[in-house]
């Protein structure tokens, strides 16, 4: 996590102080708070594990993001993202199946599910009456992760995948007159086969200090993701018929 916060203040101070006259740059990064709702399952298995078998607690999980803009009309702006999602719990039926295997009471369970976006999009309106509307393709990449094992280390089955996921993605900001609080919302959504993927945010962002050519603030928002995979669809043995959502909070800045 430090490295990849590390790499996008890097990006952004660079683009900064290489290209200030040209180009915006915009970074934050904080903490999201996120629960997991649903169900996982394994081809051939007729009953799905669910959240609360599982035993997944809410968890707090680092997230960052970076925007560059550019003058140029013809070249879409870049929009990066990173979110962490990760959960383990001990599962709270005396059995499940997963793979193959039947797992007893108190069996362990990992699920991840980090992602990395690259968004590239256009401005359709750039402040424009206070507000701004983007519309583009984001790229996400999720790194998948599902593992079981015995309450005693045994057993243990993994499902490993990478998944790039093609996305419609939009944004609408609104920023009111004569202060320093800005609204927005974030829509990203795929369908592929039987399995969808929506992924969408919605926040407040306040400027604290306001010092040229830099502003520092806050921003705080809620962010709900849905992933409804089959797995037939990515030959892969696992589905998912879940949802990750929560609060998060961090720190912003402007150059």
């Amino acid at each position: 996590m430090s490295k990849i916060l590390s790499g996008l203040l890097f990006a952004g101070l660079l683009s900064a102080s290489v290209q200030a006259d040209v180009v915006r740059v915009e970074m934050g990064a904080g903490v999201w708070s996120n629960e997991f709702s649903g169900a996982v399952s394994s081809t051939g298995v007729v009953d799905p594990i669910t959240a609360d078998e599982l035993g997944y607690d809410k968890e707090n999980k680092g997230y960052a993001w970076l925007y560059v803009k550019h003058p140029i009309p013809v070249l879409p702006n870049l929009r990066l993202e990173y979110a962490a999602v990760d959960f383990s719990g001990t599962s709270k039926t005396p059995t499940f199946d997963y793979k193959g295997v039947t797992y007893t009471a108190n069996a362990k369970t990992d699920l991840t599910l980090d992602q990395i976006d690259a968004i590239m999009y256009y401005n359709l309106l750039d402040n424009t009456g206070w507000t701004t509307i983007d519309l583009g393709l984001d790229i996400k990449v999720v790194q998948a992760e599902f593992n079981a094992r015995q309450s005693d280390g045994s057993d243990a089955v993994q499902e490993k995948e990478t998944l790039p996921l093609p996305m419609a993605y939009g944004r609408l900001r609104f920023e009111l007159p004569g202060t320093d609080l800005g609204i927005e919302g974030t829509a990203k959504y795929t369908a592929y086969k039987d399995s969808k993927v929506t992924d969408y945010t919605i926040k407040a962002d306040y400027i604290l200090v306001d010092l040229l050519p830099v502003d520092i603030g806050v921003e705080v928002g809620y962010r709900f993701q849905q992933y409804d995979i089959d797995g037939t669809d990515f030959d892969i043995d696992t589905s998912l018929d879940i949802e990750v959502d929560g609060i998060f909070a961090g720190a912003t800045i402007k150059f």
